[in-house]
């Protein structure tokens, strides 16, 4: 008897035990269970790729007409290893219809393979310009500035901004139109002005001509005697005969021509006007007058 008492205080012992275990303590029992451990991941990562943060372009852009324009993209980056790990910055400027991978062309790409840091935050951020010269016959339209960083692992980062060209009306001609020296109710010869285009559009030109002012019906001013009437003067943008040319006015007229947009400085794209002059009864001595050309859309 003494045994089995002992065996049954044993066992209400291990049952009390149990019972504290699941009913008062189960999170006790919970963490043995091994149904799931938390472990800790970690990485040391020792090289991050630049980011660029922002590229600004210049907007509403006029080119100088006839010479270059340079223009500026800039250009904010981040490197988490220090702005000292962005190893190159490049830009290319291109036309809407190019690809920023496109070859250099001076109507529609172009490329700064070194740009330029201007400044830094002393940690991760750099500021650099990219600067493009271009050309006076630089397509108008949409264009867009690209900006490519890379740092010292080879890693690259890309961004871009788009800006706009205005178009450019603009032509350049022969400094003065010399008739010469010619007598009264003489005609001088044919006389050649050239016409330079000096715009990013093809152009279509209109002349007029006045003496003082503008309006005036004069075409040559002299020293003694009577003045010149405008419509003395006649010209052609070909090179046919007095009769065939057409008198000069006091108000714009088309010379029926339509000169192309350049494609290189080397090459500008030029055309000859023809003139000449009759002279009337009875003016004498130096003579003087402007006419005035105008580039217009075609």
């Amino acid at each position: 008897m003494g045994i089995n008492t002992k065996n049954k205080f044993r066992m209400l012992g291990v049952l009390a035990l149990l019972f504290c275990l699941f009913f008062l303590f189960p999170s006790f029992v919970e963490a043995y269970k091994y149904e799931y451990v938390n472990v800790t991941s970690k990485v040391n990562v020792t090289d991050a790729m630049p980011e660029i943060l922002s590229v600004e372009a210049e907007q509403d852009i006029t080119l100088n007409a006839g010479g270059n324009t340079t223009i500026t993209c800039n250009a904010t980056i981040r490197d988490w290893n220090g702005f000292n790990d962005i190893s190159k910055v490049n830009g290319t400027f291109y036309y809407y219809l190019n690809e920023s991978s496109d070859p250099d062309h001076r109507n529609v790409h172009y490329t700064n393979g070194s740009c330029v840091e201007i400044s830094n935050d002393g940690e991760f951020i750099a500021n650099y310009a990219c600067s493009f010269t271009l050309a006076y016959f630089a397509n108008n339209g949409s264009w867009s500035c690209n900006v490519t960083a890379e740092d010292t692992y080879g890693f690259t980062d890309s961004a871009d901004n788009s800006t706009i060209i205005n178009a450019l009306y603009a032509l350049n001609v022969t400094d003065v139109i010399d008739f010469g020296d010619l007598a009264v109710m003489e005609t001088s010869d044919n006389i050649t002005a050239n016409i330079t285009n000096f715009g990013n559009m093809d152009i279509n030109v209109s002349v007029l001509g006045y003496g003082m002012i503008e309006g005036d019906g004069i075409g040559l001013v002299c020293e003694h005697g009577d003045n010149i009437s405008v419509e003395n003067e006649r010209f052609s943008g070909y090179d046919v005969p007095w009769d065939n040319k057409i008198p000069l006015a006091s108000t714009a007229q088309d010379m029926n021509i339509t000169i192309p947009q350049a494609t290189e400085e080397i090459n500008p794209v030029i055309w000859s006007s023809y003139w000449q002059l009759y002279v009337p009864p009875n003016p004498f001595g130096e003579c003087s007058g402007t006419i005035r050309f105008t580039a217009t859309a075609p």
